[in-house]
């Protein structure tokens, strides 16, 4: 990433004043990984959209697009998008802690990632779009996990975070 392309440069919100705290959440998390030059490497092979659609709360819904080496976030679902994630948004807060790789073979032996697995299980959340668009999915999964050197587990819980 150069000098003059920084994470608000790659980053285009729409509407920025209908986010709700789901939609300022994406952003914050959005434009931390713009700050990192292998996610910026990864966002110029990206050409997907992804709807974030909490359950029980479809006012909170977001579109985000990844195009051209920018993204895009956006309020609401579009109807056209790649991939559609529907869950609680306390397993958007897992999923965005799976990390790239064989480490996520072990994260999803751990707590979090039984949450996740048991929640594909149960519908409580779905995935559409990962038959058509499995390569989506997985730039998208690599675009949003933590970097490896600043993570570490917190013990007892199986939560990754960052530093």
């Amino acid at each position: 990433m150069d000098n003059a392309t920084g994470p608000h440069e790659l980053l285009k919100v729409v509407d920025e004043e209908r986010l709700d705290q789901l939609g300022r959440f994406f952003k914050a998390m959005l434009l931390d990984q713009l700050k990192k030059p292998e996610k910026v490497r990864l966002l110029r092979k990206m050409d997907e959209s992804v709807v974030i659609d909490p359950d029980g709360h479809p006012e909170s819904a977001l579109t985000i697009t990844f195009n051209g080496g920018a993204v895009v976030l956006e309020s609401g679902a579009a109807r056209d998008a790649d991939l559609r994630l529907q869950c609680t948004g306390i397993t958007l807060m897992k999923l965005a802690r799976v990390p790239a790789g064989p480490r996520a073979l072990k994260f999803m032996s751990g707590p979090a990632g039984k949450d996740i697995l048991s929640g594909l299980r149960s519908g409580d959340l779905k995935i559409r779009g990962i038959a058509m668009h499995p390569l989506a999915m997985m730039r998208f999964a690599n675009f949003l996990a933590p970097v490896e050197s600043s993570v570490k587990p917190i013990v007892g819980r199986g939560y990754i975070k960052p530093y």
